[in-house]
């Protein structure tokens, strides 16, 4: 057996657990499908379980809905919803159903390392996601396409489908200037824009009678 110094072994967390703990999560584990089909709660859940492994309760990890409830930061049923995707993927189990009259947490399993209370096996395959790298890659190349129709005809203008061009107020050989500003008379002034002949109002009407009482 190799001998180790009194700072060596503290190091090394020998003769007793080391001051600074850390919650541990299997890289296959994380980038499976499982963990990745998860809520941002039910993931906050799962590591909530994994705080309270100790090495030694597997299978036996009390973790009761109000106590999730308090650590999430959220409403009841939201940690029951998680719960409830925590058993759906596989990941965490319950091994006991807690009961509220009698004041006792559900207890719960990791099901990626063995089991404690029962002696069962951890499941070690995981289906893997794909990467980010790969996704990617496969979203941003380049596929030969070829030519599409023409849509509008060479000879006419393309127009912005708009309540304006589809109420039928102006023609279609109408410009854009046309229907905002309106269309120059021959006199030199702004014509309406409405279809049909211009009307002639009443002060040149007035003009003509007082022309012809004059002759």
């Amino acid at each position: 057996m190799t001998r180790y110094s009194a700072k060596q072994r503290r190091m090394r967390g020998i003769n007793g657990r080391s001051k600074r703990q850390f919650l541990q999560l299997f890289t296959n584990v994380k980038r499976s499908t499982a963990y990745y089909g998860l809520s941002p709660y039910a993931r906050s859940l799962l590591f909530e379980l994994i705080d309270r492994y100790n090495g030694c309760n597997n299978g036996m990890i009390g973790l009761g809905v109000r106590e999730a409830a308090y650590e999430l930061g959220c409403c009841n049923g939201t940690v029951s919803n998680a719960m409830r995707e925590l058993d759906d993927a596989g990941l965490a189990r319950p091994t006991k159903v807690g009961a509220w009259r009698g004041k006792r947490a559900t207890e719960w399993r990791l099901m990626w390392l063995r089991c404690d209370k029962t002696g069962d096996l951890p499941v070690s395959a995981w289906d893997q996601r794909r990467p980010f790298s790969e996704f990617t890659t496969q979203d941003t190349k380049v596929h030969g396409v070829g030519h599409r129709e023409v849509v509008s005809s060479l000879h006419r203008t393309h127009r912005a489908k708009n309540s304006i061009n589809e109420s039928g107020l102006s023609s279609p050989d109408s410009t854009h200037v046309d229907r905002y500003q309106g269309v120059r008379g021959s006199d030199g002034g702004t014509a309406s824009i409405t279809d049909g002949p211009p009307k002639i109002t009443r002060k040149s009407t007035r003009k003509n009678f007082s022309s012809s009482s004059h002759a």
